[in-house]
């Protein structure tokens, strides 16, 4: 039976399987709307479909599979309440790596999820009119899982490291922050139980307005979830839109808040779509990944949970899962 996906990461579930909340059987999955057969004696076997590797777009869980198999790939957290400029910064890192721009030593070498990165990287690119415009808000609408972007980067000795960056609705940090038991929080629970290293972002222009006490209490709430239980995982704050200045005194109150607590690797950066003096805003979004990079290189979580597709294929079935090997 022929189906479709609400999510906009799972675009042909019939073929590729449940690529958001990982059921086994489609008609499992909440997002799941099948269509009616045109004959009634005509059934298909979900059983008999295979997944396949990848599609370009946004990962879901079970695609991380295949990531991880032969490697720990390291995940990276990017937080905070909607409108931040998550997504922006994101889709700014990539466009500055498409341009040649580095993280550290390494370069560009790669995505899974290319149609995904284009998918917000459009938006900050030159159109012929001369516009740029933002991505899209994140939907709240995207289950229990964020999507997961992948970059492969390389230095000139040859290492190569994987890199997934969470893209999820602000919302659920928001829902997290309030209630950390509630339904809406667990995409939330889960980026912070099992990525590697965090990126919090702080609204400069937000922090600049009338609703300045909010946004306080949103960025103070948010980073009291993510410090708990952090141990060694390294902590960023990314003041976004920092081409609007705000006053240091509300930047020391918030680093104050934050510092109460013990961290033991703590950065902060400012950042912008707009270059700054010198480049200077573009050169700390590749800066803070390199940071969080050199942190990890002795310091990484273990691999994500992640169920087995098909317990009786012969070839997904001998990989390693949460380093121990399944066969």
């Amino acid at each position: 039976m022929a189906g479709k996906c609400k999510h906009p990461g799972c675009p042909d579930p019939d073929n590729i399987g449940c690529n958001v909340e990982g059921h086994e059987h489609l008609h499992d999955c909440p997002n799941y709307i099948p269509e009616e057969s045109v004959s009634e004696d005509s059934t298909v076997d979900e059983d008999d479909y295979y997944r396949i590797p990848w599609t370009g777009n946004s990962f879901g869980l079970i695609d991380l599979n295949y990531l991880s198999a032969s490697s720990k790939p390291i995940l990276i957290g990017i937080t905070g309440v909607a409108s931040a400029g998550k997504t922006t910064f994101l889709a700014a890192l990539f466009c500055l790596l498409r341009n040649g721009h580095k993280i550290g030593d390494y370069s560009f070498a790669g995505s899974l999820t290319l149609s995904g990165w284009e998918n917000i990287a459009w938006y900050l690119s030159w159109k012929s009119n001369g516009n740029i415009q933002f991505p899209p808000h994140t939907a709240n609408n995207s289950g229990r899982m964020p999507g997961l972007l992948h970059l492969a980067i390389k230095d000139k000795s040859g290492e190569k490291k994987d890199l997934v960056f969470t893209d999820a609705p602000g919302e659920w940090f928001d829902y997290w922050r309030t209630n950390i038991n509630s339904e809406n929080a667990k995409g939330a629970k889960w980026i912070h139980e099992n990525c590697d290293s965090f990126l919090l972002f702080a609204d400069c222009e937000m922090l600049m307005s009338p609703r300045r006490g909010i946004a306080k209490q949103q960025i103070n709430a948010v980073s009291d979830r993510l410090i708990e239980n952090l141990n060694d995982r390294p902590f960023g704050l990314v003041w976004s839109k920092s081409d609007v200045e705000i006053k240091e005194e509300t930047k020391n109150q918030i680093r104050t808040h934050i510092k109460l607590n013990p961290i033991s690797h703590f950065m902060e950066f400012t950042t912008s779509v707009k270059d700054g003096e010198n480049g200077i805003f573009h050169q700390n979004i590749c800066d803070s990944i390199d940071w969080l990079i050199n942190k990890l290189d002795s310091n990484k979580n273990a691999n994500p949970e992640i169920n087995v597709y098909k317990q009786e294929d012969m070839f997904l079935s001998k990989r390693s899962i949460n380093g121990q090997f399944k066969g």
